[in-house]
């Protein structure tokens, strides 16, 4: 495949292009699953809906990223507008499906456990963003299929002992839980996929930045742990060889 990219470039925007727009797709999908699946709602059965007037969405509404930009961010029907975070989420699908071709080439044979490993982490930062919480049945479902993949076991242990045992010093320290379950599980699953050296750097990056924001915003309140647990992840996934 490599060769023919090689000799044929047009290939590779073609690839690059429609790898973009099934990212875009799984990650509009991945929405309604992190918007349904925390409260217990349907969504495998109900019709798409503007959340304000509850009008059922036609699928020219439904075109990832087009859809916005057409209706201006808008309802086609009551006028609201549309939270832009459906927006961002299909673009960083698209990009986050792009991204393992871009480091490693269209001959890259891990790309299935790479979009599975970026769909969990897109799929656990919405929901902790939405809810501040991290499903079991989300870990588990992607957990079964990273796992048919391959991976590390002896990583993927060291990570979950590694934040349960700092989620036993934060809250003796601090009389309150520092670390969310869900965030000790969701590094059982990384563990899984990085190995160790990778493990290690993608915590330093997620306590690094996670440092930083909480610093700059300057208030002492629970914050969203999974957006930053998924750029130290990805950035790690990405970078080891």
């Amino acid at each position: 495949m490599q060769n023919y990219i090689q000799v044929f470039p047009g290939i590779s925007l073609f690839l690059g292009i429609s790898t973009f727009i099934l990212g875009s797709i799984v990650a509009s999908f991945l929405n309604v699953i992190a918007k349904s699946v925390p409260i217990g709602k349907n969504w495998y059965s109900r019709r798409s809906a503007c959340p304000h007037c509850q009008s059922k969405l036609t699928p020219r509404e439904l075109i990832p990223i087009l859809s916005f930009l057409l209706q201006s961010g808008r309802c086609k029907s009551c006028g609201v507008k549309i939270s832009s975070i459906y927006f961002l989420t299909e673009i960083a699908g698209g990009i986050l499906f792009v991204l393992p071709f871009i480091f490693h080439g269209f001959s890259y044979s891990n790309f299935i456990q790479a979009w599975l490993f970026f769909s969990l982490l897109l799929t656990v930062t919405l929901t902790d963003i939405y809810y501040q919480l991290i499903p079991n049945k989300i870990l588990i479902v992607f957990g079964v299929g990273l796992f048919l993949t391959g991976g590390n076991v002896v990583s993927a242990l060291v990570g979950f002992s590694f934040f349960y045992g700092a989620s036993m010093l934060g809250s003796f320290l601090f009389k309150k839980e520092t670390i969310g379950g869900g965030d000790i599980k969701i590094f059982l699953l990384i563990g899984w996929v990085l190995p160790l050296q990778e493990l290690f750097f993608a915590i330093l990056i997620a306590s690094s930045i996670a440092l930083v924001y909480v610093l700059s915003i300057g208030k002492n309140k629970a914050i969203p742990f999974a957006p930053f647990i998924a750029l130290g992840a990805i950035i790690a996934y990405l970078v080891s060889s």
